[in-house]
C-alpha cells in the first residue's frame, strides 16, 4: 500500500467512525471518487506539458482520476480534477498567467496549482483566490491531500493570516486556539497519520 492509499483509507475509516459513533457531533465529509486514470491518456498529457507530474499525484490518479469532496451539508465542494479536466483548466488559464502553474483542484473560490518549476523542491503547491496573487502552501501533493481531507477550509484561513501578517499583527481567536489544540490531540493519539 502506497502513502496515498494509506491516507485515503485512513480518511474513509475516520469518516465511518464519525458516522457510526457521531464523534464530535460532526457531519461526515463525503468523498466521491472517479475510477483510476487511463495511463495512456496520462502519459499523453505529461508529454503535452513536457513535464512528468509528481509521483504522489500520479499515485492518486492511479487510484482516483479526480474526486469530489463535500466537506459539509452545504452546497460547497472541493473538486480534485481528473486528467481530462486538467487539460481543460490548463487551456482556460489566461495567456498572461505563469506557464508553470497547473491548476489541479478548486474549493469555492480557491484554486490550487502545482508550480511545475518547483517540482524538485517537493514544495510545489500554490493556491489563489484570484488570478493576481498566489500563496505558497509549502507542501507536496501528499501533504496537501492530508491537510485538505482533514480541514478543507484550512487554506482560506491560511491565506487570510498570510495577508494580515503583512499588514497588521495576527492574533489567534480563542476558537482557533481550541481547534488547533483539538487537532493536535487527535494527531498525537493517532501516530499513524502524520503531516510530514
Amino acid at each position: 500500500m502506497n502513502e496515498i492509499e494509506h491516507i485515503l483509507n485512513h480518511f474513509r475509516q475516520e469518516q465511518t467512525n464519525i458516522t457510526t459513533q457521531n464523534l464530535h457531533a460532526k457531519c461526515p465529509i463525503t468523498l466521491y471518487s472517479n475510477p483510476p486514470v487511463n495511463e495512456e491518456y496520462l502519459l499523453k498529457f505529461q508529454e503535452g506539458i513536457r513535464t512528468k507530474l509528481p509521483s504522489d499525484y500520479i499515485d492518486f490518479l492511479k487510484i482516483n482520476d479526480g474526486a469530489v469532496l463535500y466537506p459539509d451539508n452545504k452546497n460547497t465542494q472541493l473538486d480534485i480534477f481528473s486528467v481530462y479536466l486538467l487539460v481543460y483548466e490548463k487551456d482556460m488559464l489566461p495567456s498572461s498567467s505563469s506557464l508553470s502553474l497547473l491548476p489541479f483542484a478548486r474549493y469555492e473560490t480557491t484554486t490550487f496549482y502545482m508550480d511545475l518549476s518547483k517540482l524538485q523542491s517537493r514544495e510545489y503547491i500554490v493556491f489563489s483566490f484570484s488570478t493576481d496573487r498566489h500563496y505558497d502552501a509549502h507542501m507536496c501533493f501528499k501533504e496537501w491531500l492530508q491537510t485538505i481531507l482533514w480541514n478543507p477550509k484550512y487554506f482560506n484561513s491560511y491565506a487570510s493570516k498570510v495577508f494580515h501578517a503583512h499588514t497588521v499583527p495576527y492574533y489567534a481567536s480563542i476558537q482557533e486556539l481550541v481547534e488547533i489544540f483539538q487537532i493536535f490531540e487527535i494527531y498525537t493519539r493517532k501516530n499513524s497519520w502524520k503531516l510530514y
